[in-house]
């Protein structure tokens, strides 16, 4: 069989990459002579010609192109194992940045960060929470949380958990309304909304083949959930809000949960997604950081 070796698939792809014998021999530490030798030794093996040499310069024959992408690749691997190798220690260190909707940094990501950071002490954190999402192919940032139904297509998505939102109001509310929400009919309750634009998304309710739409005009409407869930608890109004921000409030009593055999669409997106740039090399820190989300 001729078989190449990784380090004969090496030499080839500096000369490959650079066109110049030279120029590889250079970074390879060898002489012209030597590489040259190294060359007609691969072709001798291959029973083919890889280079066509010119006294100013060599090309690839068609059989040395195919040969190129192979050897990149082993390249390639050989760089990002040399690259882990020298910074295990290092890449394990250092600066994660993070940008995380605000009501999903309070509620759920920040306890997580705090815990991260104590078992990760060499591990510094840059937490920016906005309901704004940022674009993370140009803003800096090593990581975005982001609550949605479709990630964008251009960055690489670990999905965290699902999020239901849900139709919420204080027991006093509930109390006087118990006849709309018996029927139910949600147009004379009043609403209260989360929402990042200036408007609502249209709400809709559904249970099986049945659907229904919130058509009252809301009260009230704002991009922090923690305004929209004290309009709940002060009966101003029912509340569309997510589970993971209000599901305390729902446990210990201080609002119900109204219809909850429906399921609500808001509009926002029903799940948790960790986005982060693709990349061979995803720094330690932040794989590990993702790991402990998804956990």
């Amino acid at each position: 069989m001729n078989n190449l070796d990784a380090n004969s698939l090496i030499i080839f792809h500096h000369v490959a990459t650079t066109g110049s014998l030279t120029k590889a021999a250079q970074t390879l530490d060898l002489s012209r002579s030597a590489l040259s030798h190294r060359i007609k030794t691969i072709e001798m093996r291959l029973g083919c010609q890889l280079l066509i040499r010119t006294t100013r310069s060599i090309t690839l024959t068609d059989a040395g192109y195919r040969l190129a992408n192979y050897a990149n690749r082993i390249a390639a691997t050989l760089s990002e194992a040399n690259l882990l190798a020298n910074g295990l220690n290092q890449d394990a260190a250092g600066l994660v940045r993070i940008s995380a909707p605000a009501g999903l940094s309070s509620a759920w990501l920040r306890p997580l960060i705090m815990a991260y950071m104590q078992a990760n002490p060499h591990i510094s954190i840059d937490l920016r929470a906005s309901e704004h999402a940022v674009d993370i192919t140009k803003d800096p940032f090593d990581l975005a949380i982001r609550v949605t139904t479709t990630p964008p297509e251009n960055v690489v998505a670990k999905k965290l958990f699902d999020v239901s939102w849900w139709l919420c109001g204080s027991p006093e509310l509930t109390t006087r309304f118990a006849d709309d929400l018996a029927v139910p009919d949600l147009s004379a309750i009043p609403l209260a909304g989360f929402a990042r634009a200036s408007q609502l998304h249209e709400i809709e309710l559904t249970r099986a083949q049945e659907k229904l739409t919130v058509m009252r005009s809301p009260i009230l409407i704002s991009n922090e959930l923690e305004v929209v869930r004290d309009a709940a608890r002060q009966s101003l109004a029912m509340a569309i809000l997510p589970d993971y921000y209000v599901k305390q409030d729902v446990q210990t009593g201080r609002l119900k949960r109204l219809l909850p055999e429906w399921v609500i669409d808001a509009g926002y997106g029903k799940q948790a997604y960790a986005l982060h740039l693709p990349r061979r090399m995803m720094p330690l820190r932040v794989k590990r950081l993702i790991d402990s989300l998804s956990q």
